[in-house]
């Protein structure tokens, strides 16, 4: 019982409430429908009512307006003194002439001008006379029909001899303008029954894809969250997009998380060593190390130095995870390519007295050329390709810079003429922690996470990277980057921009 109340207080679902709604709207329209088909068929059987009294009233009114001068009354016609026999004969000859236009359908009332019944078919009792003289609704033994009251006049002298009440039996009448009723209310019902099973089925059947959705997103925990995607429906309508949009939805997240993890065990992993270098050291002090000035200043030195590399380490592996969302946090950034390029090498052209740097822009000058990037992002890259080149560069010591443009990408590329690497090697270097020389020694500092940062970055801006490598001869690394071509759009850019960098 508690169980039934406790659901009785939940809200309906949205498939209930479409159900009410489908159906509400359903029976309304067949309500309207089943008014406007009782309203015509009403007025369609009435109408025909009317045209046959109105032919059967035609008929009688023909036949006694030839046929009589003067109706008798019921007293003249016992009274054989003042009215001779041949008129009494006469009339009763022709009431009885009267009896072929007798109808099942029709009641007829023979009225004098004195206002004696002298005819009269059926039992019939019309009540709220005198009727007009065209037909109307009347009352006939208590029951609701329709008639006609017309006055007689004769052929002869023009005279009015009499009155004619012409009415419909009421039974018939009955029938005829309410039976209907019995079928508009059995097809009412019917049709509601079946509005209602059909805006149930209706309901059910369109929310079936959020039911499945809902299920499924209900099974998604940070175990199964790799394995578990929305289905997408067979029909190319709302619920498809729905089903695509949750499921890069689970794919962002999924991703989150996998990073999450992947950072937890990378960090754990690479400031293992560090750490125990760090600890041996003051462990080695604490014991007798600490009462020899060389001991202790070489420990000191070399704590420093795993200090500084842990710390590098940290910001290196946070630049990484930040980058995996760089495409919502910075949605509104815009860089220009040329300029910024330009700053960059010459920047890196006073560090490094004894390198050559060369750079290659073949729009120079020429109009500007943007793409939706943080700009600190981009120098970001062109520092890690640059430094790596730097690094690898030890007996040819020249860096090639180039940039070129298409249709709609612009293709960066930072070549050396150093190392190089293998096929093995270039398959693999864009990997978290991996260095190309076999021991993995750290003579040439880093942590092997720079081309992981920039590609993440790139990726995340809708762009794409990769190397050309040949072992001993050297490596070209390219990026490609979508421009941004539409000029309202990048002074749009322009402002929010600096909106943000005023922030």
């Amino acid at each position: 019982m508690a169980e039934l109340k406790e659901k009785l207080k939940q809200p309906l679902s949205l498939r209930w409430k479409w159900g009410i709604l489908l159906f509400a709207i359903a029976a309304l329209l067949n309500v309207l429908l089943l008014f406007v088909l009782y309203t015509y068929s009403s007025s369609a059987a009435r109408e025909d009512l009317e045209i046959e009294m109105n032919q059967g009233l035609q008929s009688i009114t023909t036949y006694l307006e030839s046929s009589k001068s003067s109706f008798l009354s019921y007293e003249q016609m016992q009274d054989h003194s003042t009215v001779g026999l041949q008129l009494i004969h006469t009339q009763q000859r022709f009431l009885s002439n009267l009896a072929h236009f007798e109808h099942d359908r029709f009641g007829m009332l023979l009225f004098s001008n004195a206002g004696d019944v002298i005819y009269q078919t059926k039992d019939i009792q019309v009540k709220d006379l005198p009727l007009a003289d065209t037909v109307q609704t009347a009352i006939v033994n208590d029951q609701e029909t329709i008639g006609v009251q017309v006055p007689v006049s004769s052929d002869t002298t023009g005279q009015v001899i009499g009155e004619l009440v012409m009415v419909m039996d009421p039974d018939i009448y009955q029938k005829r303008m309410y039976h209907p009723n019995k079928i508009f209310l059995i097809a009412g019902i019917v049709m509601t029954v079946i509005h209602l099973i059909s805006a149930f089925l209706i309901s059910h059947y369109f929310f079936r894809p959020l039911n499945y959705l809902n299920s499924a997103l209900d099974r998604v925990e940070e175990e199964s969250l790799s394995d578990i995607r929305v289905r997408k429906p067979e029909t190319e309508d709302e619920w498809s997009d729905l089903s695509l949009h949750v499921n890069r939805l689970l794919d962002r997240i999924d991703l989150y998380v996998t990073n999450q993890k992947q950072f937890v065990e990378d960090v754990s992993h690479e400031l293992r060593t560090p750490v125990a270098i760090v600890e041996g050291h003051l462990k080695m002090l604490n014991r007798w190390g600490k009462d020899d000035p060389e001991v202790l200043e070489n420990s000191i030195a070399a704590s420093l130095q795993e200090m500084s590399r842990m710390k590098n380490l940290v910001q290196e592996m946070l630049d990484l995870s930040r980058a995996d969302h760089v495409d919502v946090d910075y949605r509104d950034e815009i860089t220009e390519i040329y300029s910024v390029t330009e700053q960059v090498f010459q920047n890196f052209d006073m560090l490094y007295d004894d390198f050559e740097f060369y750079l290659d822009m073949d729009q120079i000058g020429k109009q500007p050329l943007y793409v939706r990037m943080y700009r600190n992002h981009y120098e970001q890259i062109l520092i890690i390709l640059l430094d790596n080149a730097v690094k690898y560069s030890q007996n040819r010591k020249e860096v090639l810079i180039s940039v070129s443009r298409s249709v709609t990408q612009v293709e960066i590329a930072v070549q050396d003429f150093g190392e190089g690497m293998s096929e093995k090697d270039k398959n693999k270097v864009f990997g978290r922690f991996y260095r190309v020389d076999k021991a993995r020694s750290r003579d040439k500092g880093g942590n092997g996470l720079g081309l992981s940062i920039a590609k993440q970055l790139v990726n995340s801006y809708r762009g794409d990277i990769w190397v050309d490598s040949v072992e001993n001869e050297g490596s070209i690394f390219y990026i490609d980057l979508p421009i941004l071509k539409d000029d309202e759009k990048i002074e749009q850019l322009k402002q929010l921009s600096k909106k943000n960098s005023e922030h």
